[in-house]
């Protein structure tokens, strides 16, 4: 089990997981280098205030977990292909064209739980 995500990321199964996993974390520490970044549930989570952005991987997608459940909701019109679980959004790891639209899912969660950092 992964302590650090430097080493969640060596464990990943497969090259799809492992991109974009790596494209997320990068994306993450290029813009918050602030942000707490630990393993939290088995999984690289950087959390700010009482909020956090998480990343998992299964077999077929990648999901961006998050506490802003509005915005979750939000991001079912602006991705229509994704799939939803109440706090996460996944997108299969062939949809590489719903990667700019997921980095700007995360800075809008950052810009919408930042009062009261």
């Amino acid at each position: 089990m992964a302590e650090t995500v430097d080493q969640y990321m060596a464990d990943l199964e497969t090259d799809e997981q492992r991109k974009w996993t790596m494209t997320f974390v990068s994306f993450m520490r290029e813009n918050y280098p602030d942000f707490e970044e630990k393993i939290s549930y088995q999984i690289p989570t950087f959390k700010f205030g009482k909020q956090y952005i998480a990343f998992s991987n299964a077999k077929t997608h990648f999901s961006v977990h998050t506490l802003d459940f509005e915005l979750v909701l939000e991001m079912k019109g602006r991705l229509p292909d994704a799939e939803f679980g109440k706090g996460c959004v996944k997108i299969k790891f062939k949809d590489d064209d719903a990667i700019p639209e997921l980095f700007k899912f995360c800075r809008e969660i950052v810009i919408r739980n930042q009062v009261g950092m």
